[in-house]
């Protein structure tokens, strides 16, 4: 398409009408807002991602940490939700439930990446320890014990 222009903005591709470089172009009759700001969230989240094992803050679990949230809907076989949390930021996608809060940054194994109340996260998921899935909350708990042992 030759009406169309991308250019690279922070690991986000973004997409503009080529005769005027908008994102909404009532002229071009072409509305490209929404879709670039999805691609700038992802990148975001993406940039936000912190090596394995890398400390992210007292009280939180470490980068590289593998969480499942149950699904409780009654399916059988359940399809639980797996990731791997990758880096924190505060939520600032104004339409989001989370805005404003403290999120980890989550992949999902089928490479989807979104934000998480960290809170919300020690009180609802499990954390993959040794091979098995503990309550997050208790596992935060236990490495706080750690931290101050290790002092």
């Amino acid at each position: 398409m030759n009406d169309i222009r991308c250019y690279e903005e922070e690991g986000a591709t973004i997409t503009v009408c080529a005769p005027h470089g908008r994102e909404y172009c009532p002229s071009c009759c072409f509305d490209f807002a929404e879709m670039n700001n999805d691609a700038r969230r992802k990148a975001r989240l993406l940039r936000a991602a912190r090596p394995p094992q890398t400390r992210l803050g007292r009280g939180l679990l470490l980068s590289g940490t593998e969480v499942r949230m149950l699904d409780r809907s009654g399916r059988s076989p359940p399809e639980h939700l797996d990731g791997r949390i990758t880096g924190t930021q505060v939520e600032d996608d104004e339409e989001s439930d989370f805005h404003g809060d403290k999120c980890y940054v989550i992949q999902y194994r089928d490479s989807e990446v979104m934000n998480y109340p960290i809170e919300w996260l020690h009180d609802e998921w499990l954390v993959k320890k040794e091979g098995r899935y503990v309550p997050a909350h208790k596992y935060v708990q236990q490495l706080s014990r750690q931290s101050r042992r290790g002092r």
